[in-house]
């Protein structure tokens, strides 16, 4: 049975009462979702330590904060731009089509090959997404958690505000994961961490740039504990809905 999200969650530093949800993230220092998962990185759900590091924190329980948050950025860009879904994230239709987002003040400012590739960019998003779920729930196993519910109505008005929410997603997951990866015991883990990276990284510059922001703004990007991310996700109000055994993971993160 799913239980409700608190909407008052506790306050992260920086964040002010009274933001909108998107910008709740964007206050809090948070920019995308999590330790994503990619297709063909990881090799096994149990790995080698690494030498000299240990700590409390299970690599499942990494896993699936990784896996909750990619559920909601799969979930995010399918209802903003279609598709078929997947375990966890329901099919929908699309709220904008090629012609909306070419055509969008968005692009106005940029050549025609950047408005011609917008779209098939952004559906490029949302496949590495979906993609990122299904690795991450066939790694699990019965171990994964099961979706949450959301709510993205607030996001989706127009495209402005798709991409500008988009932005801060995909720097919310590098952030997400400059913060989780110390966690990690499992070496094989590592070398998918720095190849997950990149690719939130890519989605992220991306975004930024479509956004009037720097592409690369800093030399070192920074991180971000579990427990924060999450913090700062549930209080976008994007979550509605989840079960108990995602609530727990919530409360066990560090």
């Amino acid at each position: 049975m799913h239980e409700s999200i608190e909407r008052d969650t506790p306050p992260v530093e920086g964040v002010n009462a009274g933001k909108t949800r998107r910008s709740f993230l964007k206050q809090a220092g948070v920019g995308g979702a999590a330790v994503l998962g990619g297709g063909a990185l990881l090799g096994a759900v149990a790995g080698p330590a690494r030498a000299g590091h240990s700590d409390n924190v299970p690599d499942l329980d990494i896993l699936n904060f990784a896996l909750t948050l990619e559920y909601l950025e799969a979930s995010f860009y399918t209802e903003a731009l279609g598709g078929s879904g997947t375990t966890g994230v329901p099919a929908s239709s699309a709220e904008f089509g090629r012609g909306d987002i070419s055509g969008s003040r968005v692009f106005a400012g940029f050549g025609g090959r950047i408005r011609s590739n917008a779209y098939g960019y952004l559906t490029d998003i949302r496949d590495h997404e979906v993609t990122h779920v299904n690795f991450l729930v066939g790694k699990l196993g019965s171990n994964a958690v099961r979706a949450c519910t959301f709510d993205f109505s607030s996001a989706l008005g127009s495209v402005q505000s798709f991409v500008d929410t988009a932005q801060v997603l995909e720097n919310t997951g590098v952030m997400a994961y400059d913060g989780a990866i110390r966690y990690v015991d499992a070496g094989d883990f590592l070398q998918a961490g720095a190849q997950i990276a990149t690719v939130e990284a890519r989605h992220a510059s991306y975004l930024n740039l479509i956004n009037g922001d720097s592409p690369f703004p800093d030399a070192f990007d920074m991180g971000k504990k579990p427990s924060e991310i999450v913090t700062a996700v549930l209080g976008t109000g994007f979550v509605t809905e989840c079960k108990p055994e995602v609530l727990a993971l919530f409360s066990r993160l560090p």
